[in-house]
């Protein structure tokens, strides 16, 4: 059984000897050129322990000074760059707004550009009326008119029929006579009252573009309708429709 112990040092001054480390060069006085040499010897001498580091080093320091210029022209060019992601990101907004309003002035043209409306309608029929008629009834819709009227003489019933195929609201090829009926004369007391005559007429409405109809519109004083229109032109023109 090993004992461990040693009798040799008990109650003595002797100590243990150790290996003495080796002199630092580094540390020493030695000049600098004997430090070099040095590092030069115990670097060959270690070779495969410095080599591979010292080369991970030498890249890393060089691929860190390459890249100090890119990364200082990334860096002030940063918050330029922040600015124009924001203007992108505002002007792709503004394409899309753009597009949803174009779509939407799309839907409205047809408002704008094809149906007659009931005002001008409305308007161009009472300038039509010659004394001497009347209007019993008449129907209007996007694609015709039907138009019941009396009257107690066939040239008042000539020049209404002429008045309204001048209408610029009606098509004039299309405007037909559905009916003409006449009734007798009556005598009441001392007076006889001259035959009536009743006319239905019928036909279709124009497609009135945007140009013609702000005209039509002037005449008709529709100042309302009027006001609309330019405003949906303004619409265009600036949206380049």
């Amino acid at each position: 059984m090993r004992i461990n112990y040693n009798f040799a040092f008990k109650n003595s001054k002797l100590r243990l000897w150790e290996r003495p480390a080796p002199p630092n060069l580094l540390l020493s006085d030695a000049s600098l050129k004997k430090k070099i040499v040095f590092l030069n010897n115990e670097f060959h001498k270690n070779a495969e322990l410095f080599y591979p580091s010292s080369l991970i080093l030498l890249l890393s320091f060089g691929l860190y000074f390459v890249n100090i210029f890119p990364n200082l022209t990334i860096k002030k060019l940063e918050s330029d760059h922040y600015q124009y992601s924001l203007t992108s990101q505002k002007l792709s907004d503004l394409d899309s707004s753009k597009g949803r309003f174009r779509k939407n002035l799309n839907n409205l043209e047809e408002y704008f550009s094809e149906s007659t409306t009931s005002y001008l309608f409305a308007f161009y029929l009472q300038n039509s009326v010659p004394k001497g008629v009347q209007i019993n009834s008449y129907y209007f819709s996007d694609n015709g008119f039907d138009i019941d009227v009396s009257a107690f003489n066939l040239d008042s019933l000539n020049e209404f029929i002429t008045l309204i195929i001048e209408s610029p609201v009606l098509k004039r090829e299309s405007v037909n006579v559905n009916r003409i009926n006449r009734s007798e004369s009556i005598k009441i007391g001392k007076e006889n009252i001259s035959p009536k005559f009743d006319l239905e007429i019928y036909g279709q409405t124009n497609k009135i573009d945007i140009k013609k109809r702000v005209k039509l519109y002037q005449e008709a004083n529709a100042n309302g309708l009027l006001r609309k229109l330019k405003r949906f032109n303004y619409l265009k023109s600036l949206l380049k429709v």
